[in-house]
């Protein structure tokens, strides 16, 4: 029996209504196996932030919501903080929402520009709180601020990486020296200096008193050739030293 075009056309509208049908079925079936982003453990963001600079953490992931903010807090990265792609704004905010309430658990630290510097270091009270830092890392520093600051270092217990660059000439290596031997826990130090007079440099009379913990030492910056000694005496445990420019003593 031959079919009439009535029947042909239902035929035909049946057979697209089935493979709609079809069609619906599977787009609700990928749809219900779709994850998305906050599908996934928190385990996973943790092992994600570990290939992520800490800045680009806080910037993808503070102000989605309040659980990526509290994954971003909490991720065990922010125990280094390093603010040299930052800029004065953004350290700023980023110092209040990260870097404040995880103080106490942050053990690297590298600060970069006096704005930031200042921060961190604008009391006693306040660098106290860092007192899981083991390594600190400053550049440009201002001279005017560093008898001050190195009070503030002697309060951080577990110190015991230290690298500091001066921006201005310093006046006297004796107050710089005594300085850094009075940390008790300190076992690495880079210092980064000049003077006015590169070819005379200031002389430095280090007292035989001083014992320093320090072990690997680099100095970057003209040192006089008749306190090498003095130098080696106030280091005990000393294993490696390095420094780029002894000159002749300017007395």
């Amino acid at each position: 029996m031959q079919r009439t075009k009535p029947q042909e056309k239902n035929v035909e509208q049946n057979l697209r209504r089935i493979q709609k049908l079809q069609l619906e079925n599977s787009v609700t079936k990928i749809n219900s196996n779709k994850y998305t982003m906050e599908d996934l453990a928190n385990e996973i963001f943790y092992e994600i932030f570990e290939y992520l600079d800490l800045y680009d953490i806080y910037k993808g992931f503070y102000n989605l919501n309040i659980r990526f903010r509290n994954l971003t807090i909490h991720a065990n990265v922010l125990t280094k903080i390093n603010s040299s792609i930052m800029s004065n704004s953004n350290f700023k905010d980023y110092y209040q929402n990260i870097v404040k309430p995880n103080q106490q658990q942050i053990n690297f630290l590298r600060l970069t520009n006096p704005f930031a510097i200042n921060i961190i270091f604008s009391s006693s009270r306040t660098i106290s709180n860092f007192y899981s830092l083991e390594t600190l890392i400053l550049d440009n520093l201002q001279n005017k601020k560093f008898d001050q600051f190195f009070d503030y270092f002697i309060r951080l217990p577990n110190l015991h990486s230290l690298n500091i660059s001066l921006n201005e000439c310093i006046k006297s290596l004796y107050i710089l020296f005594c300085q850094i031997f009075r940390l008790p826990k300190l076992k690495y130090c880079k210092i980064e200096y000049y003077t006015e007079n590169e070819k005379k440099p200031l002389y430095v009379d280090l007292n035989y008193n001083f014992s320093s913990t320090i072990e690997h030492l680099i100095i970057n910056g003209p040192f006089p050739f008749d306190s090498f000694n003095n130098l080696l005496c106030c280091l005990p445990k000393l294993k490696y030293l390095s420094i780029n420019s002894i000159v002749e003593s300017h007395k």
